[in-house]
């Protein structure tokens, strides 16, 4: 380098620097560069800063701020690394690696959790295996076949053999014949005597000239309404304890009983009719029948 150079780039921008009253983290906040790169390119140590293009860059932008013609500062700086005025090549700092992918935990943790599902989905599943138990083996069941068959393949001996056979269809055939008579014959006494079970119905309960009747009992005293089909108030009012009344009339009645628990009996063309409830007080609307 020529003696003429004396005064460095980063010497004259740290002069520059002083002269208007700033200090290194005012001037480094400025330059939006780290304090520790400012003070290397002040002290003109490049072996702390990366390489010389960035170092240029520096220059330039540091000089432009201070108001020091950039491009002299930066020819400057450019002259003394053509001219090898370094007593060590300039080296970069070492700047923090990032990890590999491969070094990351959360990458591995993702691995391990993939490798664990795998092995999950091709285990064997025991209840999907196949149960040979029960099941008898091949060799015994074709065994078993062939006998079968060996039977089926027999010849038929013919003779007194079919005639017995014969015989024997033809008894089958008559004690079929006498069990369905008996049959039919135990039914029909069966019926006879369901019909003679059959209480008949005293005529006394039962309207002339096809109309329905209706038979009372009364244990208590109790009001009563009753209608015929064409909504006709066949009877009304209060009947005493201890009473029949009978009511003939077109059916279907409709009835209105005001104490449910006073009619011990109600009879429709001889048949018993069940109130919905017998609670003394209550009061029943129902159509019969």
């Amino acid at each position: 380098m020529s003696d003429k150079m004396v005064v460095l780039p980063g010497e004259r921008c740290r002069k520059a620097r002083e002269a208007m009253g700033w200090t290194t983290a005012e001037a480094a906040k400025r330059m939006h560069l780290s304090h520790t790169y400012l003070l290397a390119l002040e002290a003109d140590d490049y072996e702390r800063l990366p390489e010389a293009t960035f170092v240029k860059g520096y220059l330039k932008n540091y000089a432009r701020l201070l108001g020091l013609p950039a491009d002299e500062v930066a020819n400057t700086f450019q002259q003394m690394v053509n001219e090898d005025a370094f007593d060590k090549p300039l080296e970069l700092p070492a700047l923090p690696r990032r990890p590999g992918l491969l070094k990351r935990p959360l990458v591995w943790g993702g691995l391990v959790i993939l490798l664990v599902v795998a092995v999950l989905a091709l285990w064997p599943d025991k209840a999907s295996e196949p149960e040979t138990a029960g099941f008898a083996p091949v060799e015994d069941n074709m065994s078993e076949d062939a006998g079968e068959q060996d039977a089926m393949d027999a010849p038929v001996e013919s003779g007194d053999d079919e005639a017995g056979v014969v015989d024997s269809d033809m008894a089958d055939s008559s004690d079929a014949v006498t069990g369905e008579q008996a049959t039919d014959e135990m039914q029909e006494a069966i019926d006879e005597e369901l019909v003679e079970q059959e209480p008949a119905i005293d005529p006394a309960l039962l309207a002339p000239n096809g109309l329905d009747r209706l038979v009372f009992d009364f244990s208590a005293n109790c009001w009563l309404e009753v209608k015929d089909a064409n909504g006709r108030v066949l009877r009304q009012g209060e009947q005493p304890a201890g009473t029949t009344m009978q009511v003939d009339g077109k059916g279907p009645f409709s009835l209105k009983i005001g104490n449910a628990a006073a009619i011990s009996e109600l009879l429709l063309n001889g048949e018993a009719v069940t109130l919905p409830t017998d609670s003394p007080g209550r009061v029943v609307k129902l159509t019969l029948p």
